[in-house]
């Protein structure tokens, strides 16, 4: 601790530091913390890992985390299984239906120690898979959308969607806000999937789309 010796009028008898927790500094651009601000934020790294989710769909979509919309695009996951839920209308077959990333990138002001990086992305390997028959089955409540967007549930009969790299053509292209977006996923490693062609989702109104995975917990 020679180095942390305080000293008279010092800043360093201001400073925190704790074996146990991580600290976190964000910018004004990460939270509503005014131009220049920052916000510190003690975190607990026994709790689980802090996602910052990023995605693109065609259509209307709604994202499920095992059952259960997500807080905040930036949550804490805790250690274990775990399922990506997704509900997606309004898409056309003929295009990608989904880009999606979600990864534990550090705070852009830093934190007070490393992090292991953590990632899941959208990719063409079979398991992201996809049903056009409603599995919910009149499960729903209200706060979950049954069991099929949890752990545990067989989707040994869906389907694995497949890569697709165009975009559906936006009605404006003066004001395709879409193309920032899906640039980044691309650079983040992110694959644009869709349905196959001889899916024959054309006339299906609605996709389910799971994908399972596992956050280890540190040695």
């Amino acid at each position: 601790m020679a180095d942390r010796d305080l000293k008279l009028n010092s800043l360093s008898r201001y400073s925190k530091e704790s074996p146990l927790l991580i600290l976190e500094e964000h910018g004004h651009c990460e939270v509503p913390a005014g131009c220049g601000g920052v916000v510190l934020r003690w975190r607990d790294p026994r709790a689980g890992v802090p996602l910052l989710m990023r995605m693109y769909a065609e259509g209307e979509c709604t994202v499920l985390l095992d059952g259960q919309a997500p807080p905040a695009a930036r949550t804490v996951v805790p250690y274990g299984e775990h399922v990506l839920g997704f509900v997606v209308s309004g898409f056309d077959p003929a295009y990608l239906v989904l880009m999606f990333r979600m990864a534990n990138d550090p705070p852009s002001r830093g934190v007070s120690r490393p992090v292991t990086p953590f990632q899941v992305v959208t990719a063409a390997d079979g398991r992201w898979r996809y049903t056009v028959d409603d599995p919910t089955d009149g499960t729903t409540d209200g706060t979950t959308d049954g069991a099929w967007a949890r752990p545990g549930f067989d989707d040994g009969a869906w389907a694995g969607l497949v890569h697709r790299p165009d975009r559906r053509p936006p009605d404006d292209p003066k004001r395709d806000l879409g193309s920032y977006r899906v640039d980044r996923l691309a650079r983040d490693g992110a694959v644009g999937l869709g349905v196959p062609d001889e899916a024959g989702a054309a006339a299906a109104p609605t996709l389910w789309i799971r994908h399972a995975f596992t956050i280890g917990a540190p040695a």
